[in-house]
This record gives C-alpha cells, sequence and structure tokens, in this order.
C-alpha cells in the first residue's frame, strides 16, 4: 500500500515538471519584447524590397481617422490633413436667432498634434480622441470684430444740474461674447463632436459708474453758507470780485478732488479783464490789478469751514483784512499764494455765489450729515500801530490828511466746533495766526513854507 502510494506521488511530480517544461518552451509566458511591441503603434514591417519600414499598428485612430497600416514618417501630415478639413468646415453661432457663419480656425482653433500622436503611440490598436487648443487672445480679436454688431459697451451714470438739483441719467449695462465659455464649451468636444450649431454665450458688462452709486453721491442741501459785504463805490474792486466769484459758480468737485482757488479763478492780470484797486503790499493799501480777490477766496474759506470740508492750503494775510474776523481770511497771489480744500466728503460737492449790491455770499451744496460748524477765535494779544508822517509838498502848508487809517496787529487763536446729531462737540485748532499793525499814515503839506 505504501509502495503504490509513493508511486502515486512520484508520477504526479513528474506530470506537473513535464506540464511548466511545455509551458515554458511553447511560449506561453510573453517574453519582454513582446510587451514593448504592444505598447507602441509604431511596427517595423518587411517590404518588398526586403527592407524595413515603421508603419502604425491596425485600428489605430484618432476619431473617425484610420491610421491602420501609415507609415511613421506620413502620421504627421496625415494628422494634419484631416484635422485641416474639419477645422474648415463651417459652424454656425446662433443669438437671437441670428446666424453667424464661422469655422474654427477662424477663431484660432487647432489640434493638439503632439499630444495626438502621443497617445496613439500609449493605445496602439486603439481609437483616441483628439485634442483642441484655443487661442485666447485670437479668439477673443475674431469673435469681437465678427460680432460686433451684437457687442454693447456699457454706459456709464451721468448727471446734469438743473436749478441746483441733480438729474440723473441712468447707467446702462453692456453685453459682449462670453469667449471664456465658448473656449470652454469647445474644449469639450473632440474635433469630430464639436456641433455645427452652437448657441453662442453672451455677458453683461456693468457700467463702471452705477445709477445707484451716482445717486448716493447727489447733494440735498446747502451745508456751508457765508456772506461778506464791500463797497459799491469802488468800481474795479467790485467789478474784481464779481469776477472771481463767477469763475467759482456752479463748480462741481468730485469726492475726493481737491480745489485750487488759483486754477479756478486763474491770473489776475489785465488781459484777463482784471482792474487796478487797492491790494496790501509792504503793509500799505497801494494800487494793484486784481484788488478784491482776496474777500472771494476768505469768504470761500469760511464757507469750507462752515461745510466740515477738509483744508489743504490757507495762509493769512499780512495785515488785519476788515470783510472777515481775524484768523478766517484767507490770502491768495497768483500763482505763488493759494487756497486749496479737499472734497472728503462722500458725495458731490457743488458751489454757488452770489454777488448783489455790495454783499458777496457763497452757498456750499453737499449732502445732509446732520453735524453742524461753528467758529471761535481768542485773541491772544494786540500790537499798537505807528503813525507814519509824510512830507507833501503839493499839499498846503499845514494841512495834514490822513493817507491811511492805522490798525492794531492781533494775535489770534482759531477753532472749528463740529457739533454731530447727538449734540457730541469736537474742538479742532485751525491755527495761530499773527497779524502786523497798519500804520496810520498822515500827509502833511508842506507848499508855500519857507525851507528855512
Amino acid at each position: 500500500m505504501k509502495k503504490c502510494r509513493r508511486l502515486w506521488i512520484r508520477t504526479s511530480y513528474s506530470a506537473l515538471a513535464l506540464f511548466l517544461s511545455i509551458a515554458l518552451l511553447g511560449g506561453c509566458i510573453p517574453s519582454s519584447h513582446t510587451i514593448e511591441a504592444e505598447n507602441n503603434s509604431i511596427k517595423k514591417v518587411e517590404s518588398n524590397d526586403g527592407e524595413k519600414t515603421m508603419v502604425v499598428s491596425e485600428g489605430t485612430k484618432v476619431d473617425d481617422l484610420d491610421l491602420s497600416g501609415t507609415l511613421a514618417s506620413e502620421l504627421p501630415a496625415k494628422v494634419d490633413g484631416w484635422a485641416k478639413d474639419k477645422l474648415e468646415e463651417t459652424r454656425v453661432l446662433l443669438y437671437n436667432e441670428k446666424e453667424i457663419p464661422i469655422s474654427l480656425k477662424d477663431i484660432g482653433i487647432e489640434i493638439d498634434k503632439q499630444k495626438i500622436i502621443e497617445e496613439t503611440q500609449r493605445f496602439p490598436g486603439l481609437k483616441v480622441s483628439s485634442v483642441l487648443k484655443v487661442d485666447p487672445l485670437t479668439a477673443s480679436q475674431v469673435l469681437e470684430e465678427k460680432l460686433r454688431k451684437f457687442i454693447r459697451p456699457a454706459k456709464d451714470a451721468s448727471y446734469k444740474i438743473e436749478n441746483d438739483k441733480v438729474i440723473i441719467q441712468p447707467a446702462e449695462n453692456g453685453r459682449t461674447v462670453a469667449t471664456d465659455k465658448l473656449i470652454n464649451y469647445f474644449q469639450k468636444f473632440t474635433l469630430s463632436e464639436v456641433p455645427t450649431l452652437i448657441e453662442l454665450p453672451m455677458e453683461e458688462v456693468p457700467a463702471t459708474l452705477t445709477t445707484e452709486t451716482l445717486q448716493s453721491m447727489a447733494f440735498d442741501s446747502v451745508v456751508g453758507e457765508f456772506t461778506t459785504k464791500f463797497s459799491v463805490k469802488e468800481e474795479n474792486r467790485s467789478a474784481n470780485l464779481t469776477a472771481a466769484a463767477k469763475a467759482l459758480d456752479a463748480k462741481v468737485l468730485l469726492p475726493g478732488e481737491i480745489f485750487s482757488f488759483n486754477e479756478t479763478v486763474g491770473p489776475r492780470e489785465p488781459g484777463t479783464g482784471y482792474k487796478e484797486a487797492y491790494v496790501i503790499i509792504n503793509g500799505e493799501y497801494v494800487q494793484g490789478t486784481g484788488g478784491g480777490i482776496c474777500q472771494v477766496s476768505s469768504t470761500l474759506y469760511n464757507a469750507v469751514l462752515l461745510s466740515n470740508l477738509e483744508i489743504v492750503e490757507r495762509k493769512p494775510h499780512a495785515m488785519v483784512v476788515g470783510y472777515v474776523p481775524p484768523g478766517q481770511d484767507a490770502t491768495v497771489n497768483y500763482p505763488n499764494l493759494d487756497f486749496k480744500f479737499k472734497n472728503n466728503s462722500t458725495s458731490l460737492v457743488y458751489l454757488r455765489t452770489d454777488v448783489k449790491q455790495g454783499v458777496l455770499t457763497i452757498r456750499i451744496w453737499g449732502k445732509k450729515t446732520g453735524k453742524s460748524v461753528r467758529i471761535e477765535r481768542q485773541v491772544e494779544k494786540e500790537i499798537n500801530f505807528k503813525v507814519e508822517n509824510r512830507l507833501d509838498p503839493k499839499l498846503s502848508g499845514g494841512r495834514i490828511v490822513q493817507e491811511q487809517k492805522g490798525t492794531k496787529g492781533i494775535v489770534v487763536n482759531t477753532w472749528q466746533i463740529i457739533r454731530d446729531v447727538n449734540g457730541n462737540e469736537n474742538k479742532q485748532f485751525l491755527g495761530r495766526d499773527w497779524y502786523a499793525p497798519t500804520n496810520r499814515i498822515l500827509r502833511i503839506g508842506t507848499r508855500g513854507l519857507s525851507k528855512t
């Protein structure tokens, strides 16, 4: 019994060994050369003259293009020729029932030939999909040109002012081709699958300045107003003042914009219509072109303070002037001394000037905030003026004429008090201004008097 069992085991092992030997010799296990060949679509075949030629494996396709047996050297040209025909085929872009004929080539679409050939080599004997690539710049330029009549630029909101009110022309959104969406749409398909009829994707182009933004910027009330008086008997001075005030009238400032008095009013010269009038030079009132302009800049300065707008540049006069309190003036002299302020609010700022018989009023329109402003001053000290006697041979002897009234010099501190809707006050220091005294000048007649 034991002998039979040993014989059966020995026979079984012999049979297994014989089976494995036959399997190995028969090539049931593929060699590495065979595996490599199956992973390469380009194979060597022997031609009639006995030479080896590289050809594409049977069954290899790109979309509907059969590449079986194609010479390797002819593969790129064959793919190009196939793609060229398809890229030049007419497609139709459809928008609002309007048809726009176009080819894929027209809008910069090509095949990725290198990637397609690599795919055929990775999957020999199989069908691979074509790969499209798009030049976005070309696509945008061509589409914009061909679809110009469907493209509408956005229109910003605009405004005009009538009777001191802002009239708004609403914004209009534009329309353009959604180039990115169209490109992404094409890249979903192979070259053979791109539809003949394509719904053109469009998108809105928002206006830069919207109606809502402009509405939020519209002024609604007078936020600052100041009035000064002048003598209408001084005709030249009145004419200069009126001309400067007119230059300011209806001026509009956008949020963040800086106003320059000199830029707005311009040079004060005879050629620009300004006349000779009294100005302050070296502590004296003398005739000079443009006298009276500083009353306009000072009136504006006070209106700006009461509007709670930001002062950018301001200088006081050298001496006290009579039309505004000390510490509340702003001198200008083209082009060296300027008065500037900034529209630091969120609304439009609109200037209105009004000149009547001896009265100058400047109003500043803006958006009401509920805040109020007042100005406080404190005189730190006064400086007495001197009396200056000037001999005048044109006056009869002993006669005395006052040529210039003397005024005291003064040092003054000024504050701006801002009160909010809850009654809370914020006190801001505006500056410490020093004004020199104006000497009293007397002309003493010497005509007919003996020189001895």
